[in-house]
């Protein structure tokens, strides 16, 4: 149970935020593991390339 709520609670994160507000805010929080692009695989491959893409341009206007 605990994993799943952890994982909803990143999937929420990423989502409000964006992937590139999301990883500076884990990392600021000291949440990295140290291999970024192994976490935001995990994160991002259940979304699909459009979503991936919209959370992109979202950030670029940020």
């Amino acid at each position: 149970m605990e994993k799943k709520v952890i994982v909803e609670g990143v999937e929420a994160v990423f989502k409000r935020l964006g992937p590139g507000k999301a990883i500076k805010f884990f990392q600021s929080m000291g949440l990295s593991k140290g291999d970024s692009v192994k976490e935001i695989e995990s994160i991002t491959e259940k979304m699909s390339k459009e979503d991936i893409m919209k959370g992109i341009r979202k950030s670029r206007r940020a």
